[in-house]
Order: structure tokens, then sequence, then C-alpha cells
């Protein structure tokens, strides 16, 4: 029997029937495949270091560029005099969202 096209959001078909004693019992007629997990296990743990520090470096960036506009607004070149603060202060704000803790269980 080939498989009819069905919508995606159908994952099984069940048919009721009687069987020889008279009691109704469910027959499946269709059941979609199911897919495994993509990615293994091996490689969880990296993967989601690299995606806390992608997202502690975005963190970082955004942050630094809210503070070297602010310090444009106060003054003309106002970055310049205000490059080392900002930059310590946002790459602060990335350690924290890196959760280093977290990561290393401390």
């Amino acid at each position: 029997m080939e498989n009819p096209r069905l919508s995606g959001s159908i994952n099984r078909i069940t048919v009721l029937r009687k069987d020889p004693s008279g009691f109704t019992i469910p027959v499946v007629v269709y059941k979609r495949a199911t897919k495994g997990k993509k990615g293994s296990r091996t490689f969880k743990a990296a993967e989601k270091a690299t995606r806390r520090m992608a997202k502690a470096q975005r963190r970082t960036a955004d942050e630094y560029i809210t503070r070297h506009d602010k310090s444009n607004r106060k003054k003309k070149d106002g970055w310049v005099r205000d490059w080392l603060v900002n930059s310590i202060r946002s790459e602060n704000k990335g350690v924290k969202a890196l959760k280093l803790r977290r990561m290393f269980s401390f």
C-alpha cells in the first residue's frame, strides 16, 4: 500500500475494526516515520559552550555600541575620551552574560 499524501499535522491514522469475538480493536493504518534527534551527544557540551560564547560576544558588542553612541552625543569626539571606560564596562556585561560559574559549576 502506498503512503497517502497527508497534511504535515497528521501523525497517525487509526481505524476501529471488530475482531471475531465482537470486540472493537484499533488498527493503525498509517503512522508517520519519526526522525531521531539531530546532532550527537558527543558535541552537546561543545555546542552549548560555543553558543554561550557567541551570545556573550553579541552582548558585549551591543553594550559597547550603546555606550559609544551615548559618549558621542554628550561631547564632540567623546568616544575617544571614554573609550577605555566604555570598553571595560561593556566587557564586564559580556562576562556576566557568559555565566562562567554555570558553565564550569563552581
